[in-house]
């Protein structure tokens, strides 16, 4: 129940005026004029009791409002609602009721009930800010009448000039309206403003941070430098009250200066180490500044103290894999969904993580899970097909990419996009069905020809391995080139099938492109670079290119044995010349 309006009569008295307010105020004036018979002569006669029109006033009013309380506390706002509204019969200038009222009415969809009520009010307390301010919102949001709105805004501004909600609306007004330079003179106006209150300041640089990043998406450096002063201001007048503290540290971080945020935040924390939140976003802070050692240690803390932190959990995992290390994000992940079982979007994301750190095991094990939780979501089928595939498990792999198409055909078609059959179409390769594979492959280039570029160059390749179907897999890797020109792989497809087609100096100048585009060295690049020396009888080039595969790629039995089958035949290194560097 709210009580908020209750101010303006002391709850405390209730229980002393109740019988008297509800049964005796509207006898005052018919007070016994007649003398009393049994009464003495000289006791006879007395003056009436005279109360004033006023006082009367706020009897029944007071009278009113107990019994609005007690409605409110038996049966509901509902049936609150005509007390409060005879408590504003009596008593109109109760602004906080009045606004209150006016509230429950508007949500009732009585909108001119709402507006009499708060006009009623502003005549009664003309002094008074809230009437006028909830009028300003009623003609904006319900009317949309921004030039009423902005009217009664500004007249609540005046009686109140350092309520920041009044700000915002106007703010708001002027948005609707596309009156920028009403904003700018708003705000400015509000920042040379003499307020003693830190609440304002924060309020404030609020609409300014909105104000900014609806119009550009993004603040520029000179919007936040002006935004931080007005959270300076604030934090001069934050004292040492930890919420205080807390909030200004806010404010700091989203003006991105989190040098002042972090020391705010360790005040906070220094005045209230119990403050929720403030911990994690200290941590967030140091994230910004690159101090990751520093931050993982303060949410390995949090977590050693309270081992049910699930946003605690959560950050290190982020953390762990903006380092690179997704094994430890990994490990991060299962705490936070033995705490949040039952969030599909955790399960997901464990599985990827786990394929990013090369735990096949680990993906299969949370796909499988992740069925017998969610049996209607095929998409975890999906990741099961993929995990076994990546495990070398392919006749299993292909039966869960085959249930994946058959279900998903039905109740989630959206899956079956060009990366589900290109997937299935790798598993169907590794597990000795190139048929099948160029299937659905040509299914993956049908289904976006526009983003068709990984596709096409699976299939070219995939035939030029097979030393088959080359003039279609040569125009399937040049249409790959054409969709992403700078792909290196895609050079190095295409050199290769020249050199299965015999062009063996074209392939030669494709080869060394496609190494030069990559930033890191490639083994089957180098390898193929290799081959096509040897075609072109460069022995020494070839096993140069072949060691620099075998480095990269240690346990390659067939590098090994083309090395050895033609070391023999070397009696002398390469020359500079020809030996150009990839």
């Amino acid at each position: 129940m709210n009580h908020a309006a209750g101010s303006r009569y002391p709850v405390k008295v209730w229980a002393s005026l109740a019988g008297i307010l509800c049964s005796a105020v509207t006898h005052w004036s018919a007070l016994a004029t007649e003398n009393d018979w049994t009464i003495p002569e000289e006791f006879s006669s007395p003056k009436p009791l005279q109360i004033s029109e006023t006082s009367e006033k706020m009897a029944r009013a007071q009278a009113y409002y107990l019994q609005a309380l007690l409605d409110e506390e038996t049966d509901g706002p509902e049936k609150a609602l005509a007390s409060k509204r005879e408590v504003l019969n009596w008593d109109p200038g109760f602004t906080a009721l009045s606004v209150e009222v006016a509230q429950h009415l508007l949500r009732q969809g009585d909108t001119a009930e709402a507006l009499s009520v708060l006009k009623d009010a502003t005549k009664a307390a003309p002094h008074e800010d809230a009437p006028t301010h909830a009028l300003a919102g009623i003609y904006l949001r319900q009317l949309q009448k921004p030039a009423l709105a902005e009217k009664f805004a500004l007249q609540a501004l005046e009686r109140n000039p350092t309520d920041p909600a009044i700000y915002e609306t106007l703010w708001e007004i002027y948005r609707s309206t596309g009156q920028n330079q009403k904003i700018d003179n708003l705000l400015q106006k509000a920042s040379q403003r003499d307020s003693k209150d830190y609440l304002f300041w924060l309020g404030i640089a609020d609409i300014r941070i909105r104000d900014s990043t609806r119009a550009n998406g993004k603040s520029n450096e000179a919007v936040l430098d002006r935004i931080a002063s007005l959270v300076d201001k604030a934090a001069k007048l934050a004292g040492e009250e930890p919420d205080a503290l807390a909030k200004t540290a806010d404010y700091y971080a989203l003006c991105k200066r989190t040098k002042e945020a972090k020391a705010f935040y360790r005040k906070a924390l220094a005045a209230n180490s119990n403050l929720p939140g403030i911990r994690e976003k200290l941590a967030d802070c140091l994230i910004q500044e690159g101090d990751i050692a520093a931050a993982a240690g303060i949410l390995e803390e949090i977590i050693k103290q309270n081992p049910l932190h699930l946003a605690a959990y959560d950050q290190l995992a982020r953390i762990h894999l903006e380092q690179g290390n997704p094994a430890a994000a990994v490990n991060n992940m299962r705490q936070a969904l033995l705490l949040a079982p039952i969030d599909p979007r955790r399960q997901e994301e464990i599985i990827h993580t786990a394929f990013r750190a090369g735990e096949y095991e680990t993906a299969l094990q949370f796909a499988i899970e992740g069925e017998k939780k969610f049996p209607f979501m095929i998409g975890f089928t999906l990741l099961r097909a993929v995990a076994l595939s990546q495990k070398q498990d392919h006749a299993a792999a292909l039966l869960a990419f085959e249930r994946t198409l058959v279900e998903a055909s039905v109740s989630s078609p959206e899956i079956l996009d060009t990366a589900f059959y290109i997937s299935y179409a790798s598993a169907a390769e590794k597990a000795g069905n190139p048929i099948k594979a160029a299937e659905l492959l040509k299914q993956a280039i049908a289904l976006d020809p526009m983003n068709s570029a990984e596709a096409c160059n699976y299939l070219g390749y995939m035939w030029a391995e097979r030393n088959e179907n080359l003039e279609e897999a040569e125009q399937l890797i040049l249409e790959a080139l054409r969709l992403d020109p700078s792909n290196g792989a895609y050079m190095d497809s295409l050199g290769w099938v020249w050199l299965r087609q015999g062009k063996f100096s074209k392939a030669l100048t494709e080869l060394m492109r496609a190494a030069e585009a990559l930033k890191r060295p490639d083994p089957v690049i180098f390898e193929h670079i290799g081959d096509a020396h040897e075609k072109l009888g460069r022995t020494a080039d070839a096993l140069l290119y072949w060691q620099k595969a075998l480095q990269l790629e240690t346990n390659n039995s067939s590098l090994t044995e083309k090395i050895d089958r033609n070391a023999s035949k070397v009696a002398r290194q390469p020359t500079d010349k020809a030996t150009s560097k990839p």
